[in-house]
């Protein structure tokens, strides 16, 4: 009797939810676009915000120094991990290569691994900055080099294959 009543219940749960709706994505920005003005400025400047650079002076630590510095790399990283997201809108997936969803499990790496640089930047911890940070240096290139890179002409133009 307890089974039926758990049944009843399931059944009375899923006739009540709404349809689920469709939604329509204004994708005006093409894939090239959204990386170009939103995920590799913030990207960039990010890495430019973790480590270290040998100068004439010495060695300059690149970590931020203060309240506003840490603010802008974790807007920068929050930014990066949104990227992601918006390259699994409908249309944004190039037209080649996409085959057994690497193209899904790169943009949701991106923002696996930026959440944890936000985290690390939340945190004020430099160390896991510079390591989460080169984590996503990693999908960044991983993703590069299948979807951009072999398609870059002699006149350093992108031309993806049809």
């Amino acid at each position: 009797m307890r089974i039926y009543i758990v049944l009843a219940a399931a059944a009375f749960a899923v006739s009540c939810s709404k349809p689920a709706e469709t939604t329509h994505f204004e994708t005006g920005l093409s894939t090239q676009q959204v990386m170009k003005h939103i995920i590799d400025p913030a990207a960039v400047a990010l890495w430019g915000r973790a480590g270290s650079v040998e100068t004439e002076k010495g060695t300059e630590y690149l970590t931020p120094t203060s309240d506003e510095d840490w603010a802008a790399a974790e807007n920068e990283a929050a930014i990066v991990a949104e990227g992601g997201n918006l390259l699994l809108l409908p249309g944004r997936a190039p037209t080649f290569g996409t085959e057994g969803g690497e193209w899904e499990s790169f943009a949701h790496r991106l923002t696996q691994v930026a959440l944890a640089v936000k985290a690390a930047t939340a945190a004020r911890k430099p160390d896991e900055m510079f390591k989460s940070g080169a984590d996503l240096y990693d999908v960044c290139t991983g993703c590069h080099s299948k979807y951009y890179t072999p398609y870059i002409d002699a006149d350093g133009k992108y031309v993806p294959p049809k």
